[in-house]
């Protein structure tokens, strides 16, 4: 089933793009193996197969990781903690899924023949600029800045639609010309989460191509 777009009438705000900065750290695999078997047994157990996933160093703590799970049952989230004797762990936080709502959508942008005097896109072709702004923190609408317009909408779609934002967070790993990347935003009803891979991002705007998945589920009742 095919993610939907916003209702009639209805326009998600396309945001501005952050400047996106790089350090030289390990990517996801140095991480998610750090986090250990036990916890990714935990996280397996419950939100089922995993679909797509990112793991990195946390905020907090830049030599413990966290991970963030987008499974076939539900969206788990882990952040670093301590246990009752003090030793490290972590704290499994988990968004469970409506049994078959799990749905995608593939977002592709190719590279545009640009000619001068033209606009680069269609104005038809991107949602209005003055849509009402949603209460996205400011780190996340950066980020999103750097999508193509039309993986932004089906992130945003839910809240365009009614829907109270709880969480987001993303992950990308890179360069200024290619980049693989990773977001969910969590609502009251609904995750969405888009993964997928970027070139040519440091040339003219119209010379970029991307593909992503922007993968939806419903939130259970919990």
């Amino acid at each position: 089933m095919p993610v939907p777009r916003p209702a009639a009438g209805a326009q998600a705000p396309v945001h501005d793009a952050a400047t996106l900065g790089f350090v030289d750290l390990p990517g996801r695999d140095h991480w998610w193996r750090l986090l250990g078997e036990g916890v990714r047994d935990r996280i397996v157990a419950r939100v089922g197969p995993v679909v797509e996933w990112w793991a990195y160093c946390h905020r907090t703590d830049s030599e413990r990781p966290y991970a963030v799970v987008f499974g076939e049952r539900g969206l788990a989230v882990t952040k670093p903690t301590v246990n009752d004797r003090g030793g490290p762990a972590q704290l499994l936080t988990v968004v469970p899924f409506v049994p078959s709502s799990l749905r995608h959508a593939v977002v592709v942008q190719k590279p545009r023949r640009f000619s001068p005097g033209r606009a680069a896109l269609p104005p038809g072709d991107l949602p209005e600029r003055d849509a009402e702004e949603l209460p996205l923190p400011a780190r996340l609408r950066g980020f999103l800045g750097n999508l193509p317009a039309e993986a932004q909408s089906r992130l945003q779609w839910p809240f365009v639609n009614g829907d109270v934002f709880d969480r987001g967070d993303h992950f990308y790993f890179g360069d200024d010309d290619e980049l693989d990347v990773w977001c969910y935003l969590a609502g009251r009803r609904w995750v969405t989460f888009v993964s997928g891979h970027g070139t040519g991002l440091s040339g003219p705007a119209h010379r970029a191509s991307w593909r992503l998945i922007c993968r939806q589920a419903e939130v259970a009742a919990r």
